[in-house]
């Protein structure tokens, strides 16, 4: 259970992230500087999930080293995307005409349901998934977005 709730925690800390910065200040610098705030916090979040899976180690599971990979990978790959896109948007002059245009093909993240299935539809780690705390404020999160 302890491996799932790591995982879900993880996926809620973004989530979290994108709830707060779904309102940016109306003003382009204000904007740029909301989402860079939002990268910056998705990215240790990613990061410190995939950290805290590779301390774990595998889940005791059926193919557990599979699930690990997996799931240390997205994290991993995650993390390193949002830090690409967030210089990427570092660098973008928000006095710039056409700077809403440019952040917004910035905006496009790593698709946070990607490991997600796999995992959940495990008959293994169903029962965890269902259990873990981070795991059902997670559905909850979710249902209310």
């Amino acid at each position: 259970m302890a491996w799932m709730g790591v995982f879900c925690a993880g996926l809620g800390e973004v989530i979290a992230a994108e709830s707060a910065a779904a309102k940016p200040p109306s003003t382009p610098q204000g904007q740029k500087d909301a989402l860079l705030t939002l990268a910056d916090t998705t990215q240790q979040a990613f990061a410190k999930t995939a950290q805290k899976l590779t301390q774990l180690g595998p889940p005791g599971i059926t193919d557990g080293k599979q699930a690990q990979d997996s799931a240390v990978g997205f994290f991993t790959t995650a993390a390193k995307t949002v830090a690409n896109r967030r210089a990427q948007l570092a660098a973008l002059d928000a006095n710039d005409p056409n700077f809403e245009q440019k952040e917004a093909n910035q905006l496009a993240g790593p698709d946070l349901g990607a490991p997600t299935p796999g995992l959940i539809s495990n008959k293994e780690l169903t029962p965890a998934f269902g259990t873990a705390p981070q795991c059902q404020q997670l559905v909850a999160t979710a249902a209310h977005r």
